[in-house]
């Protein structure tokens, strides 16, 4: 067993759905973040299928290598979910039958009108010498064990079961850790991970009591900051003065801090500061633009609509782009993205439009016209701008990255503001 200032864990998720990539993990990313903030650090993540040697072996490396080891999945009612047993095996006990945890499996039934089948009463077994935790939101039980030194905890796969039992069953049981491990997120959009790894050499770091790292996802590059130290209080100071020491080196790059700095939120923000209000004209995007505007609760006040005009006769007709411009340049075009921008802020009396056209594939490319060539037009009380990007990727790839590129312009021209 390590001191209290290095309590280590090992996250196992069990489940055939998650070993074949049916279903994505999310439930080891919201435990270490729980874990981290009472100051227990995990080492490392499992995932294994419903196959009760490979839970067992999984396991007994888990418990050797870690003081703390928590398990999600495996724990229904049917004979694919072995978690359970792989437990008591492991353990060396036999499963018993708890009395009251099958009463509340019972009550469950009962208070929805239904009716419990023989099968559910697995769910009442528990290794000998471990102690079963309630579920408030589902049938199936947790468990509570010793495996060697380490402290395991099995819990139910699905999240919202998961995250309930962890918070009233789980976390009032961990072991002591001394000092929090903080975890802070900074958005940048504008250049490729080398290059701001290249911009941010000397900010990052991989030891000490600041782990600074990149990673790139959905378009975006994230700069990961994490901070550990005595106190939550120490670790705030200690992350936020490298992030703003990251701020101020990258500049107008930055989207913002945290999970929730996003592109759209990011715009969003400044439309409503600046009171300027958007519309759109989305051709090979098919509506993504608006789509990711109206995820941010409040879009209304500042994004009026768009026109998803993927057929030339609707950039015609509903946009206005000239018939001559789009058989003398075709769709995809620096001309028709020109038009369709300010079309669209005209129709729609907004004080910015955004236009997409281009070619997102697989199929549709020429020579002349490649696979990922993309216009983007910005129009507004200054003019309208057009841009052309030669984007890599797969279908959806491209579509986003195009989205992603379209609203650069305007979240820059708002910062000036």
């Amino acid at each position: 067993m390590t001191s209290p200032a290095n309590l280590r864990a090992r996250i196992l998720s069990v489940g055939n759905e998650l070993t074949m990539g049916q279903t994505v993990d999310t439930n080891s990313a919201y435990l270490a973040q729980q874990l981290a903030g009472v100051g227990i650090e995990t080492i490392g993540h499992e995932t294994v299928g419903d196959n009760q040697p490979a839970i067992v072996q999984a396991l007994r490396r888990a418990a050797e290598l870690a003081d703390v080891v928590i398990v999600s999945g495996g724990l229904g009612p049917t004979p694919d979910d072995v978690t359970r047993q792989a437990l008591a095996e492991a353990m060396g006990a036999p499963l018993e039958l708890d009395e009251a945890s099958l009463a509340n499996i019972e009550a469950y039934f009962r208070k929805r009108s239904r009716t419990m089948t023989p099968s559910n009463r697995v769910q009442a077994m528990v290794p000998k010498g471990a102690e079963p935790l309630p579920n408030t939101r589902g049938t199936a039980p947790g468990i509570a064990a010793k495996l060697g030194e380490a402290q395991v905890f099995v819990l139910p796969g699905v999240p919202y079961e998961m995250r309930a039992m962890f918070e009233f069953a789980v976390a009032p049981r961990l072991p002591a850790g001394r000092g929090v491990i903080l975890h802070r997120i900074v958005r940048l959009f504008g250049t490729g991970e080398s290059n701001f790894a290249e911009m941010l050499r000397d900010l990052l770091t991989d030891a000490g009591p600041l782990v600074v790292g990149t990673t790139v996802a959905a378009g975006l590059v994230s700069i990961r900051v994490h901070s550990r130290a005595e106190t939550h209080e120490q670790a705030e100071r200690q992350a936020q003065k490298r992030i703003e020491q990251i701020l101020q080196c990258v500049g107008e790059r930055a989207l913002g801090v945290g999970e929730e700095a996003t592109m759209e939120s990011a715009v969003g923000a400044l439309l409503r500061k600046t009171g300027k209000t958007l519309a759109t004209a989305e051709s090979c995007t098919g509506g993504l633009v608006g789509q990711m505007m109206t995820a941010v609760p409040g879009a209304s006040e500042y994004y009026l609509g768009g026109v998803v005009s993927y057929a030339d006769r609707v950039k015609e007709e509903q946009l206005g782009v000239p018939g001559d411009v789009l058989r003398q340049h075709g769709a995809v075009s620096e001309p028709v993205a020109k038009a369709m921008a300010i079309g669209v802020r005209e129709r729609l009396g907004a004080d910015y439009g955004i236009a997409i056209t281009g070619i997102a594939g697989p199929a549709g490319g020429t020579d002349e016209k490649p696979v990922g060539l993309v216009y983007t037009a910005l129009a507004g009380p200054n003019g309208t701008a057009v841009e052309k990007h030669l984007l890599s990727g797969d279908r959806p790839m491209i579509r986003l990255r195009a989205a992603l590129a379209a609203l650069n312009p305007l979240r820059l021209q708002l910062l000036k503001q």
